[in-house]
């Protein structure tokens, strides 16, 4: 679920021009295991944003079979910070924590568009449905490569990680193949 605790009446920003106007970033919180929820609603009462998608698993014991929810990603959860503006060490020692994930003694961004996918395939309940992150006939942005920053149509999604673009190249659909990782879904 998206925990905002900012009431700054800030107007919605381009996502180009965002990456330049606002600092904040998405970063990654290790969590002490099953205690991804305590660590949420303790970040939250710091005034950070956090996200933690959630899932519906099936879960068996003892002869019964119940529902429950869930962190979709098990001892991980996100946090929206400007590092150079706000304490981060504190998250360190924030209850239900283990530490952010770091490298050289600095939190490490997650790369721009992850997180924000992972928003928009996530229902107002915070359940997150990775289905619709990427489906045949989506409006997509290739991210890097040689087509970095041309739009085109999901047409299709392999196993392996690699997805088919059709991409309007002299007013003709061709296909394109792409990693996954290297393209963000627009609608």
């Amino acid at each position: 679920m998206l925990s905002d605790n900012s009431h700054d009446g800030s107007r919605s920003v381009p996502l180009d021009d965002a990456r330049d106007a606002q600092p904040e970033r998405w970063y990654v919180v290790q969590t002490h295991q099953h205690c991804e929820t305590l660590a949420e609603k303790h970040l939250t009462s710091q005034n950070l944003r956090t996200y933690l998608p959630k899932r519906r698993r099936t879960v068996r014991h003892a002869r019964s079979i119940k529902t429950v929810c869930g962190a979709y990603f098990d001892g991980y959860l996100f946090v929206s910070l400007d590092i150079q503006r706000q304490r981060w060490s504190p998250i360190n020692s924030t209850v239900g924590v283990r530490k952010l994930v770091m490298s050289d003694r600095k939190p490490i961004p997650v790369p721009y568009g992850i997180v924000e996918a992972l928003i928009m395939a996530t229902d107002e309940a915070g359940f997150l449905h990775p289905k619709d992150m990427f489906q045949a006939g989506k409006t997509i942005k290739v991210e890097s490569g040689p087509f970095a920053d041309q739009l085109g149509v999901l047409d299709y999604v392999g196993r392996s990680g690699a997805v088919r673009v059709l991409m309007d190249i002299m007013n003709r659909a061709v296909p394109i193949y792409i990693d996954r990782d290297k393209c963000l879904v627009i609608n």
